[in-house]
């Protein structure tokens, strides 16, 4: 029996932060798109809870956060999923300015909300790529695990891990020392009454730290954060795992808490949830026609061709430190060009958007935010839709 073929005008494959504004991008340019995602719901690793502000929306430094780096499809979804002018509910925190939202639930909702309206996507979920065929210079065919072929004018990979990319014959380059996953709990009925004057957000690290020294738990587990979740006493502890943690996400994550219980905070509060799964803040990048570089993110370098303006710090994740950044000057934005979206000797009619674009990895440390992630996804929707 012949596989079921759909034609589209635009593929987008992986359903999360940038592929949602992709999708949303193409749709209202009046393209016929076919959304895919491999995992049951839309939101990518949002979903699962530890994301709470989107931030690269707007330059660092300021009394207000000031005109949206970004296009109007990125900036219209991130209002619906704010609730508000994300310039009015932006907030500050040091010297960069994020706009909270209520989290991977809300994102969630907010995404399938914003597809089901538009009549020109057509959303595919649970069922990933598995393949992609190639004739000449240009991408022909991705193949679902269902069975499903999809010939698309154009293809756009956000999958956050250049997916498409590999199975299309694109060279990815992989991280030799990659950035700490994420990994994390939910916890309720903290006793911030108990606390010090510093609050949660300084007591968990000082106490991890403490344990650390005392070589009670692993140095990286010191760098675990505490996240409030809106209400009084709800909160997510997060961690930062290396490689060789990963693979025993649970036992660490059992580890902190054993730590904390010992604190009057916390002698009362019990986990609502944990993360259910690892979350990989890098994976692979894609080899493009430009690989964009540190020095051009720190010194706000313009491109001819830039689709995106960035000025997130550079923000990495390291396993001897924790995290860290590294700022562009107060005020200014550095340029993301085509060439860093499009593969190196690939197909014509295919793009990346999203974290795996051509980076360095210090580089695409500035660049894997939820905002920057979202307006790349715009980016190559548009110029999908370009004449050509």
């Amino acid at each position: 029996m012949k596989p079921k073929v759909e034609r589209c005008d635009v593929a987008v494959a992986g359903a999360g932060a940038a592929g949602i504004v992709a999708a949303l991008a193409a749709a209202c340019g009046g393209a016929r798109v076919v959304l895919i995602e491999a995992g049951a719901r839309v939101g990518g690793i949002a979903i699962q809870g530890l994301h709470r502000f989107v931030c690269g929306l707007f330059r660092n430094g300021g009394a207000r956060p000031g005109e949206p780096l970004h296009g109007s499809a990125t900036m219209e979804f991130c209002r619906r999923l704010a609730g508000g002018d994300p310039e009015q509910l932006a907030v500050r925190r040091g010297r960069v300015w994020l706009l909270p939202f209520a989290g991977g639930e809300a994102l969630a909702a907010c995404a399938e909300a914003e597809i089901a309206g538009c009549k020109n996507i057509q959303l595919i979920t649970g069922d990933p790529v598995v393949r992609a065929e190639r004739a000449g210079n240009g991408l022909t065919e991705i193949g679902l695990a269902s069975g499903l072929v999809i010939q698309p004018a154009w293809a756009i990979d956000c999958t956050g891990s250049a997916a498409l990319c590999r199975m299309a014959g694109a060279q990815v380059d992989w991280p030799e020392r990659p950035a700490m996953a994420g990994y994390g709990f939910e916890v309720a009925a903290a006793d911030e009454s108990k606390d010090g004057p510093l609050g949660l957000a300084l007591t968990v690290p000082y106490l991890l730290r403490q344990a650390a020294d005392a070589g009670r738990i692993a140095p990286h587990l010191a760098y675990a954060t505490w996240e409030p979740a809106g209400k009084t006493g709800q909160g997510w502890i997060k961690l930062a795992l290396p490689a060789a943690a990963v693979s025993h996400a649970r036992e660490q994550a059992d580890l902190v808490w054993s730590v904390l219980k010992e604190a009057p905070p916390f002698a009362q509060a019990r986990i609502l949830r944990h993360v259910p799964t690892p979350l990989a803040r890098e994976t692979g990048h894609l080899r493009g026609e430009y690989v964009l570089t540190e020095s051009d993110v720190l010194s706000a370098r313009d491109f001819p061709d830039a689709v995106v303006r960035n000025a997130w710090p550079i923000e990495r994740w390291e396993e001897d430190q924790g995290v860290s950044y590294r700022y562009l000057p107060a005020g200014q934005a550095h340029g993301i060009p085509l060439r860093c979206l499009r593969p190196q000797g690939g197909p014509g009619n295919w793009l990346c958007a999203g974290a795996a674009i051509s980076a360095e990895p210090a580089a695409a440390a500035s660049l894997r935010v939820m905002g920057v992630c979202m307006a790349l996804g715009e980016a190559a929707a548009r110029h999908c839709l370009a004449p050509a």
